[in-house]
């Protein structure tokens, strides 16, 4: 086995601390952005569902957003695609579209679903959930309520909002 040349040397050894730098980066973000407190006090549009959530069974010292409406599968390629796909599209509506109503995707509704059994999976071990509604078709209020964005048309009176909140 020949020796590995001097310029290739020197690109590892500068590539792989970078390498190292970014994935350390992007693991930091995903983290960071999988917070509840981050999605609620950083993204205007998810103030009322993160305030209805803090009333709720799923308030965030049980269940954080991320525990719901993020991937909990062992395929982390999965996790990071759908993440960036689903942030990227709020982030654009957000910013772009000004949506008045919170919507979410078929592939969020999947991933809803499979946390809500993933979670619950002894409540509803005796139900055919296989080709039935989601669980949220029933469950549409749990864990945000009835606020006025999409999740119903009733005003809901929360800490933030009492404090001086938007």
């Amino acid at each position: 086995m020949s020796p590995i040349p001097r310029k290739y040397k020197k690109l590892l050894v500068i590539s792989i601390p970078v390498l190292a730098v970014f994935v350390g980066f992007i693991a930091y973000i995903y983290e960071y952005t999988s917070t509840t407190h981050y999605c609620g006090t950083t993204c205007h549009i998810m103030e009322e569902a993160y305030e209805t959530q803090l009333h709720s069974v799923h308030r965030e010292e049980l269940v954080g957003c991320g525990d719901c409406h993020l991937y909990h599968g062992p395929n982390i390629a999965y996790s990071l695609i759908y993440k960036g796909y689903s942030g990227m599209k709020d982030v654009y509506k957000n910013a772009f579209a000004q949506p008045v109503v919170l919507h979410t995707s078929e592939w969020s509704q999947d991933v809803i679903q499979k946390n809500c059994l993933r979670c619950h999976q002894d409540v509803v071990a005796n139900i055919r959930i296989s080709d039935g509604p989601q669980c949220f078709d029933c469950h549409r209020n749990t864990p945000h309520g009835q606020g006025t964005q999409s999740f119903g048309i009733q005003t809901i009176s929360t800490p933030l909002h009492s404090i001086g909140g938007s």
